[in-house]
């Protein structure tokens, strides 16, 4: 089933209809059976690790305290059917993992909810938790497939007050609408299906100019889809009273890549920044190492590959530079003039938003010499 399909908006309004026609106290249980009852039916294996790590998870976060030993057990356990999948689905297009079932169904995104359950658990946040909440949290339909990583205490809030109003109403379902526009007109038709045909109509002495153009439909496109399938997601939830995380904040309009990975995917980084960086840095004072490691994680969470450790390097490396100028920032002159400072925030958004698009092409492509080539012939075909 794909995600923008017929068949998944009428699990959408079925799962509408039940949930509200059920009464306060059995919502979240009609709610879980239908979650349970999707993955199941596309993806057997994928409601049995779910079940098994809900299993887990729940009995952890149930114990009266835990131990190192026993975070980093769970930490590995659940890593390593994370990495098993991805290893075995290393190298292949999106579109046959999808289709062929290479990795469990959600199964990213409900690896971090667990540990981030257990970790918070750890950290003493949680006292009692009953494990019908954890099960509700985990089986919860909206963000099985893609997401945002929601976080337990936020769920809770919403589980409490549950309610439909005619604003959640209302706010779902543009979100929603506004979801499929983002995937189905904006990211498939007009920058997929139009950009693709222009850059297939140029010349070949336009070669710099089709590698341009086809790094800048990249990273629209990829804007696009996420954040469509985000709004999906969020309008989806909102439809059922609850208010998850926005995971994009108009990341293409940052003006330094810091702030460009506080807008993009915000859920995901803002798990690796609590438990990766943080914990990094702890360890050994350096944010520098910290921000490297964070985007080496988030490039394997994505993919096992040498193309999303680069990835994450080149990004990592990016931050790195970003910490040393705001460093090196307050000795250099100030700028008094208005217009010199608009220009100045204008050249540092095109610059930031350059520096992420060039970046996908890492990913974009099957090796490092593809990469380094559709970078010299965009750059250096318009300087020459």
């Amino acid at each position: 089933m794909q995600y923008i399909s017929l068949d998944w908006a009428v699990w959408m309004v079925a799962t509408f209809s039940l949930y509200w026609l059920a009464t306060g106290r059995w919502r979240q249980w009609v709610l879980v059976a239908l979650t349970a009852g999707f993955v199941g039916y596309l993806s057997p294996i994928s409601a049995a690790i779910l079940l098994a790590f809900t299993a887990v998870t729940s009995w952890l976060v149930a114990r009266r305290s835990l131990s190192g030993m026993q975070v980093w057990g769970a930490t590995l356990m659940f890593a390593a059917v994370l990495v098993f999948y991805k290893a075995g689905a290393r190298g292949q297009p999106i579109e046959v993992i999808i289709t062929e079932g290479l990795i469990p169904l959600g199964l990213s995104y409900y690896t971090f909810r667990c540990l981030h359950l257990i970790y918070e658990k750890y950290r003493g946040r949680f006292i009692e938790v009953p494990t019908r909440e954890i099960v509700g949290y985990l089986f919860f339909l909206p963000t099985i497939v893609v997401g945002p990583i929601h976080r337990f205490d936020d769920y809770q809030r919403d589980r409490y007050r549950v309610r439909l109003d005619a604003s959640d109403l209302r706010t779902g379902l543009e979100r929603i609408l506004y979801g499929y526009v983002k995937i189905g007109f904006l990211g498939n038709h007009l920058v997929t299906g139009k950009g693709g045909a222009l850059i297939a109509a140029l010349p070949p002495e336009d070669a710099a100019m089709a590698a341009y153009l086809w790094i800048v439909q990249g990273g629209l496109n990829l804007y696009f889809q996420f954040s469509g399938f985000a709004d999906i997601a969020i309008g989806f939830s909102r439809l059922l009273g609850f208010r998850i995380i926005e995971n994009f904040n108009w990341p293409y309009l940052k003006t330094n890549l810091s702030d460009y990975w506080r807008s993009w995917h915000i859920s995901l980084t803002g798990w690796c920044r609590d438990y990766v960086y943080t914990a990094v840095v702890s360890a050994s004072r350096s944010p520098a190492l910290g921000a490297l490691a964070t985007l080496i994680v988030i490039g394997l969470w994505h993919e096992l590959s040498l193309r999303f450790i680069c990835w994450g390097v080149y990004h990592g490396i990016g931050l790195i530079a970003w910490q040393r100028f705001q460093e090196l920032k307050p000795r250099l002159p100030s700028i008094e003039s208005p217009l010199a400072r608009r220009g100045l925030t204008a050249l540092s958004v095109l610059f930031t938003i350059h520096y992420v698009w060039f970046g996908f092409v890492i990913v974009r492509t099957t090796s490092l010499s593809e990469t380094f080539t559709i970078w010299k012939t965009a750059t250096l075909g318009f300087i020459l």
